[in-house]
């Protein structure tokens, strides 16, 4: 099998020593219990039915995403920080909702801006965007656009922002912890 990032590069990014038949049944069985409690936290009720539909598509999501990480060459570190960001996007989310509320009555001004993030192609600087991205993403003031890995930056559309300055903190310039 030949991969685009050349033969002996691909890195492991999922479960932590866990390689092979043994890796995939502990990778699928995280995904299906994360599903399942994912699907069982949005029902209004919960029977032996609902349990079992929640974990077989669980499951079934659970492969479809193995499958989807293991053909993508995409090699990234996780980073300290993005619990920092995954902490601070349910406060900001919320935020962003009341501030597009008033946004939605008012002169509904946005924002189109460019951005540096780390560049290049590195586990390091490719986890790092990677977790920004998905951060900035996930709430509803403000989306990434586009990203340009090799000048390291990124282009965000915002419609909000103000406390707790989720955008201020992905995209602060040389902080890469």
């Amino acid at each position: 099998m030949t991969t685009i990032m050349g033969p002996g590069t691909r890195r492991f990014f999922g479960v932590p020593g866990a390689r092979g038949a043994a890796g995939a049944l502990v990778e699928l069985t995280l995904w299906t219990i994360a599903g399942t409690l994912f699907w069982l936290a949005t029902a209004s009720t919960i029977s032996v039915v609902e349990v079992l539909i929640a974990a077989l598509a669980a499951l079934l999501g659970g492969i479809l995403a193995r499958a989807a990480r293991r053909a993508m060459p995409f090699r990234a570190r996780p980073r300290r920080v993005w619990l920092r960001w995954a902490a601070t996007v349910p406060v900001a989310a919320m935020a962003d909702m009341v501030r597009l509320a008033g946004w939605l009555g008012g002169s509904q001004p946005e924002d189109l801006r460019t951005a540096s993030m780390p560049r290049g192609q590195g586990p390091r600087e490719t986890g790092w965007r990677a977790g920004g991205i998905v951060s900035l993403s996930a709430t509803p003031g403000s989306v990434v656009v586009g990203s340009d890995p090799s000048v390291g930056t990124v282009t965000v559309h915002t419609l909000v922002s103000g406390w707790p300055g989720l955008d201020e903190s992905v995209l602060r310039p040389g902080d890469e912890a």
